[in-house]
């Protein structure tokens, strides 16, 4: 259609100046002056291509692995370790508490035809990889310049690594779908099917993720963002979602099970854990499944530090405020705001080490972890862009360079824990005082049948004698010592044990058959014939 030509009679001038008309709003002034600017071009399939095979590569050692649901985890990561039918995930009560998705996932995958832990990881790799390119569809709808380059950081970062590949948070990565999902609806709202999709992925959403919840209020900054306008009429649609948010919110969460602490301790975990998501964010160069909790800081040094962030944000909010017409500032206000608010779900929570005991973990930021990733990028690009084509250049070759480094990381950790000899050994050597790390490292050494440059056999039996010390009760210790002593010829110690284990437990028929034949072998006729007398039938 062609534009009406403007007559001389519309424009008002004074000298060789135009004065526009007096109802010209500035929004629609933003709006004109938005238009001569060219869109930024959306990927293309060769983006797309890209990203799935990179993402791919850099996380396929873990499919070396054939671990999926430890067995020397003592914490129960999901409820389907002690589910029997998929039915279960759908009764009232755990649909309550838990994701139904999620758990009835796991029933399905069993089904797959194909080895377990690699059907296991791939799942859970097509679910980043789909969180990925729904995180580049958003981006792209904002109209924002470095989407892909922040969907791409986002698929090779990590810290993504201990979600994908530990089996029981599966949660995170469905959670995080279903919002950029609902985002992707309800920032597009081109007709009524959009804001029917947007509905229903945020009824699933609330009840499978506890951080879904604030969703109404992502996509009003959302709004906010890309109109300027703070008129009701633009945000009245976000209303049933609010009322729907409130209500499921208050059925789900009143029927959680939390953990018992007081305010200060919660305080204190939530402070350790806002600066280990920031640095694990930005600096994620060291690389573990599990963090030791900082018990020395304190808890009343971590309430301290708990209003740090809060005294820092405060003045940028109202720098913020002052250019919100402007929209550099909609964008930090939009990125800054939407991380606060997604990370409140992994600051609520206290991690767990295999054995119990406090951690820091990278799971609980996985749904605010592509927020601060693009608000960095994002922001990083809008500066090198002012700055003309040198800053284009700069900005490719520094992203590329990121890029780089992000898939060695994620590429060499991933290496890592393929090797499961190697990936107990480093979690032994980071929580020293943890006993079932060492376990873990022996057992999985004695189970292959080779030997190893980890551990030599004096060391092994060192390392058992000092856990039987501290878990004198552990019999499943006490005879894998027995084994190493009779490897190396120390019968005598051999002995002992087998002794103590026939004096204080009833052991299996298996390891009293086992007594019996080494009973024989160094003539202790009379305690082996004891031995087998307790075989039961």
């Amino acid at each position: 259609m062609a534009e009406a030509e403007a007559t001389p009679q519309d424009v008002l001038r004074q000298g060789n100046l135009i004065i526009p008309p007096a109802d010209t709003s500035d929004t629609e002034l933003v709006r004109r002056r938005r238009s001569k600017v060219p869109p930024s071009k959306p990927a293309g399939w060769l983006a797309y291509i890209v990203l799935v095979l990179l993402t791919v590569v850099s996380y396929s050692p873990i499919f070396l692995s054939s671990l999926a649901w430890s067995e020397y985890d003592q914490v129960e990561r999901s409820p389907y370790q002690s589910m029997e039918a998929w039915t279960e995930a759908w009764a009232l009560e755990i649909i309550r508490k838990e994701d139904p998705i999620t758990l009835s996932s796991y029933f399905i995958e069993q089904k797959i035809p194909l080895a377990p832990s690699g059907t296991h990881h791939a799942i859970n790799l097509l679910l980043h990889i789909t969180a990925a390119i729904l995180l580049l569809k958003n981006l792209e709808a904002l109209k924002l310049s470095a989407a892909f380059p922040s969907a791409l950081v986002f698929a090779l970062h990590p810290t993504a690594l201990q979600t994908i590949f530990w089996s029981g948070y599966r949660e995170e990565l469905i959670g995080l779908i279903l919002i950029l999902a609902a985002l992707h609806f309800g920032i597009q709202n081109r007709n009524a099917r959009d804001y029917f999709m947007h509905t229903m992925i945020c009824v699933i959403a609330y009840i499978s993720h506890p951080a879904t919840l604030i969703l109404p209020l992502l996509l009003g900054l959302c709004i906010f963002y890309k109109n300027g306008s703070s008129k009701f009429k633009d945000y009245n649609r976000l209303l049933p979602l609010l009322c729907l948010a409130l209500f499921i919110g208050v059925w789900t969460q009143d029927g959680s099970a939390t953990v018992e602490l007081e305010l200060g301790e919660r305080l204190g975990i939530s402070a350790q854990n806002f600066f280990f998501y920031l640095k694990q964010a930005f600096l994620p160069f060291e690389k573990a499944l599990f963090y030791p909790f900082d018990q020395s800081k304190g808890f009343s040094t971590g309430v301290q530090n708990s209003f740090f962030p809060i005294l820092l944000l405060i003045p940028f909010y109202i720098l913020l405020a002052i250019n919100l017409r402007k929209t550099w500032a909609r964008g930090l206000l939009l990125g800054l705001t939407a991380y606060l608010l997604l990370i409140i779900y992994g600051l609520s929570q206290a991690g767990t080490f295999i054995d119990g005991s406090l951690a820091l973990e990278d799971h609980l930021q996985y749904v605010a972890l592509p927020i601060i990733i693009a608000l960095f990028i994002c922001t990083a690009d809008g500066i090198t862009g002012s700055m003309g084509l040198k800053g284009k250049i700069l900005s490719r070759l520094v992203f590329s360079l990121f890029a780089g480094i992000q898939m060695f990381l994620t590429a060499s950790y991933a290496y890592s824990l393929s090797d499961r000899a190697q990936m107990w050994y480093n979690l032994s050597e980071q929580w020293p005082n943890a006993w079932i790390p060492k376990y873990a490292l022996i057992d999985t050494i004695e189970k292959s049948g080779k030997e190893s440059d980890l551990l030599t056999n004096n060391e092994k039996i060192e390392i058992l004698e000092d856990i039987l010390d501290q878990q004198p009760e552990r019999t499943e210790v006490r005879e894998k010592l027995i084994h190493i002593y009779r490897k190396e010829g120390q019968n005598s110690n051999a002995l002992r044990q087998y002794k103590h284990i026939l004096r204080s437990y009833e052991p299996n028929n298996e390891f009293l058959l086992e007594a019996a034949e080494f009973y024989d072998r160094i003539g202790l006729n009379w305690d082996a014939n004891n031995a087998r007398e307790r075989i039961t039938q």
